[in-house]
């Protein structure tokens, strides 16, 4: 069969093309270019077979035909590296429905992929796939094509296949970022858990006055037993948190959140204070553009001296509104039953009402959070001496430091008026109301060591000024604990 002239140029007008287009990238970006486009350059048998079939579908078409075809794929090639891929997909489409080879097949994908036509891109794609799977430029293009249809299983495939062929470190990055984002979008359990072991040293294990006596109202003295003084000693701590957040919808809307808690210390000489605490919590997230809702409802168990102290619930609702990305208001109510275990200590049974206002600064990329809070209590007890209305108010500081350090610092101001005095101090004539007033400062820096491993170092002053001499203490810890997280 004759060869026609027009058919001669139009072969070489797109091996000329497409030729230019990988030298071109080549130039901005050699090593990356080179192992994207190494299987289009060097075509394998497959690749030149499905061209060898064009060629043929030209040879059975007239001159005019040929040129008026050489002439759209011009015009479309021109459209395309002028950007106007909307343009160019049109007469591509027009091509590819008269010849189609493995370059209309990669420029149609293109530009498809570039509109917005992702079924048609993938389809072009996964084409030339089936036709040559070395392809490692056409499977990069194919897999961000999936990540845009937002079809990240497939994405991901694509990606950790190229992956595996060793690419150059520019074309690792870009994938392992990418891979990142798909991990980051799909992920839907996020869980935590740390443990930490430590140790202390608490001036005041009892929290009780530094004093041998106290004055009674009515002229006599107390004197105080050693554990009812102040005492110091070395405090064994062990602290466990575990979280679970189920993220139904991807960053927006439901979730659901379950977490636990555990706090124990034990006394190396007093073990008469060993105190002992678990928590487990559980409720709805609902995220929105603006605000988070969290309505968690929780069950704890607290021990002291080995016995059980008392028994809590509570249902703890708060929304926080980001007036800024910077800026975020928070607003809690807490509802807190607590019913005590020994018959000695039921008059202590109580509910509290809290009500929380906290403004929180996210600042330098959440690298600096400043926290100001304001809380109002008012807690009922069967005994009227074990009642009081107070309030919180304070300030918070975190701080991410260089060499994978956090420091948290945090102030609270405690002021109590209670309706009477406890059954102790009115067993020693103390009527009247009691009245605490607390300072708690504490201090902490903790460094990771690596993924799993941390430490950190604390301080923690408290100052308790009371009215009721049986109740004015301070103490000082400091201390510092080892740990794992996951």
């Amino acid at each position: 069969m004759k060869r026609h002239p027009a058919l001669l140029f139009f072969t070489l007008f797109i091996s000329l093309t497409f030729l230019f287009s990988i030298v071109s990238n080549a130039m901005a970006q050699e090593d990356s270019a080179r192992f994207m486009a190494k299987s289009t350059i060097s075509k394998s048998p497959a690749a030149k077979a499905f061209d060898q079939k064009a060629k043929e579908r030209l040879q059975q078409m007239s001159p005019e035909e040929v040129q008026a075809l050489d002439k759209k794929l011009a015009n479309a090639l021109r459209l395309f590296y002028e950007r106007d891929y909307s343009e160019a997909l049109v007469l591509f489409k027009e091509v590819s429905a008269q010849v189609e080879t493995m370059d209309v097949l990669f420029w149609l994908a293109s530009c498809a992929q570039r509109v917005g036509e992702l079924d048609l891109a993938i389809e072009k794609y996964e084409r030339m796939l089936e036709i040559d799977p070395s392809l490692h430029r056409v499977r990069l293009d194919l897999a961000a094509t999936y990540y845009q249809a937002k079809r990240y299983k497939e994405a991901r495939q694509h990606f950790e296949t190229v992956l595996a062929a060793n690419p150059p470190k520019a074309v690792k990055a870009n994938i392992e970022k990418m891979l990142a984002f798909i991990e980051a979008k799909t992920k839907r359990l996020y869980p935590h858990f740390r443990l930490g072991l430590g140790i202390q040293r608490d001036s005041n294990v009892s929290a009780g006055p530094d004093r041998e006596t106290i004055g009674t109202p009515s002229g006599g003295l107390i004197r105080l037993s050693k554990t009812q003084k102040e005492v110091s000693d070395w405090v064994g701590v062990i602290n466990a948190l575990g979280s679970v957040l189920y993220d139904a919808r991807g960053r927006n809307g439901f979730m659901w959140n379950g977490n636990g808690s555990f706090y124990l210390t034990h006394n190396r000489d007093y073990d008469d204070f060993d105190f002992a605490l678990w928590r487990a919590s559980t409720g709805p997230w609902w995220v929105g553009k603006r605000g988070i809702l969290k309505v968690p409802v929780a069950y704890g168990k607290a021990y002291y001296d080995h016995d059980t102290l008392y028994d809590s619930w509570d249902f703890a609702p708060s929304y926080e509104y980001f007036f800024f990305k910077w800026l975020g208001l928070k607003a809690t109510f807490a509802y807190v039953d607590e019913d005590y275990g020994s018959s000695d200590r039921r008059d202590q049974d109580n509910t509290n009402r809290i009500w929380e206002i906290r403004a929180n600064f996210y600042l330098n990329d959440r690298k600096d959070i400043v926290s100001l809070f304001y809380s109002d209590e008012n807690l009922n007890a069967k005994d009227f001496g074990y009642s009081y209305d107070g309030y919180n108010i304070g300030a918070s500081y975190f701080k991410k430091l260089p060499w994978d350090m956090d420091c948290y610092l945090r102030y609270k101001y405690t002021d109590r008026d209670y309706k009477g005095q406890p059954r102790p101090a009115r067993n020693f004539g103390f009527t009247g109301k009691r009245q605490d007033e607390r300072h708690n400062f504490y201090l902490g820096l903790s460094k990771r060591f690596d993924k799993y491993l941390y430490g950190t170092v604390y301080f923690n002053y408290i100052d308790n000024d009371s009215n009721t001499p049986f109740y004015k203490f301070d103490k000082t810890i400091y201390g510092i604990q080892m740990g794992v997280r996951f």
